[in-house]
């Protein structure tokens, strides 16, 4: 397609991340379907997920994505034409240009639609809090592990945004990630969601960058966590190997090692800009 002043031409590529994202059975710990991340072998309940009711997204008119290292812009009619395209989709899309790789993704919502990763960072605040420690431990006691196959009839791959996982009793790996990064991010801290490979399978977590330290905080974890343990540095786990990573407003891709574990590194090249009306 042609963006901008139709004098630049971005070669766009759509390819589902079956590596990362396409089977939900590659989410696990040690290798078994049945296994429940950092649950101890803890029964995950039949909860129904009927305590909170997603209006579906619309499109925002004020949208835009900025494709920073080809210097073009999607405006957000071009943006919604794109993610029409990836409609009826299972898992996860990734856009990308010649010689600049993959600049943004999306996923599929609970409503059908494809949206944006960045977008389902909605700004939510569930309740404010001083202890940067507290959004994690409050997420291992409110909210539960549970495939997206098992818990959505089937569907390989369900993102819930931030305000629908906090809602919503159950959710996998990215569920947990987005709402505990938005937490963070509205109390003013500087976190981000990661997609890569843990042992394997296919992951989310999140990076919070404080005090110039580095720290990985494992959102599904359910055990061993208290407001007031330390977060663990992001150099002590060898085992999450990082792609990407995005935050509200920015998508990064790690062309380094899958073995950094430094996500300040010159390795992570911003990839994109997203905007909205909404943008905090």
């Amino acid at each position: 397609m042609t963006a901008g002043d139709g004098r630049t031409t971005v070669v766009l590529f759509f390819s589902i991340c079956i590596v990362i994202w396409g089977n939900s059975t590659t989410e696990t710990r040690g290798g078994s379907r049945q296994a429940k991340a950092y649950l101890d072998e803890m029964e995950v309940s039949p909860i129904p997920n009927t305590l909170f009711t997603p209006a579906p997204a619309t499109a925002n008119e004020n949208a835009s994505l900025e494709i920073l290292r080809l210097d073009t812009r999607l405006n957000a009619e071009q943006l919604a034409a794109q993610l029409a395209k990836a409609q009826g989709t299972s898992g996860v899309v990734s856009y990308g240009a010649r010689n600049v790789g993959v600049y943004s993704m999306s996923a599929p919502s609970v409503s059908g639609e494809h949206r944006l990763v960045n977008s389902y960072l909605e700004g939510f605040l569930p309740y404010s809090v001083d202890n940067p420690m507290v959004p994690l431990y409050a997420l291992a006691q409110r909210k539960q592990y549970q495939l997206d196959a098992d818990q959505y009839e089937g569907r390989a791959e369900v993102w819930q945004s931030s305000r629908e996982a906090y809602h919503f009793a159950r959710g996998d790996c990215e569920d947990h990630a987005l709402l505990l990064a938005d937490w963070l991010i509205a109390m003013g801290e500087d976190a981000r969601v990661v997609l890569g490979r843990y042992r394997g399978g296919g992951h989310a977590w999140v990076v919070l960058f404080k005090g110039g330290r580095e720290y990985l905080l494992e959102a599904t974890k359910k055990s061993g966590l208290s407001r007031t343990k330390p977060y663990p540095l992001t150099t002590l786990h060898l085992d999450y190997h990082p792609e990407f990573m995005f935050n509200r407003s920015d998508f990064w891709r790690n062309e380094g090692s899958k073995y950094t574990t430094r996500y300040a590194s010159q390795y992570w090249k911003r990839q994109s800009h997203y905007s909205t009306s909404k943008t905090l």
